[in-house]
């Protein structure tokens, strides 16, 4: 039987430096999708094989998932070295 493996909590964007950035590049993803979605509807249905369409999906998609690496990768870090309160403050005791 396979293993049961615990699902990793991902870490909050506002944790992670950089993130700013990607968010930002997933909306702008999102309104260009959008803005395809209206050109490909024709006579009130959404031709879903239009290739600006699909074009613009995998685009919000691979957005998406760079910014979910990167939330794995913070969370990953983080289980890996401890809290980041406990990091903080061995700091702060040395420094």
């Amino acid at each position: 039987m396979a293993k049961d493996v615990k699902k990793l909590e991902l870490a909050k964007v506002e944790d992670i430096p950089g993130a700013d950035a990607l968010v930002k590049h997933v909306a702008q993803r999102r309104k260009w999708a959008a803005a395809a979605a209206e050109k490909a509807t024709k006579d009130g249905t959404l031709d879903t094989s239009d290739p600006r369409l699909r074009l613009a999906r995998k685009r919000v998609k691979r957005a998406q998932r760079r910014l979910r690496r990167e939330r794995s990768r913070v969370a990953q870090l983080r289980v890996k070295v401890g809290a980041p309160k406990a990091a903080d403050a061995g700091a702060a005791a040395e420094g």
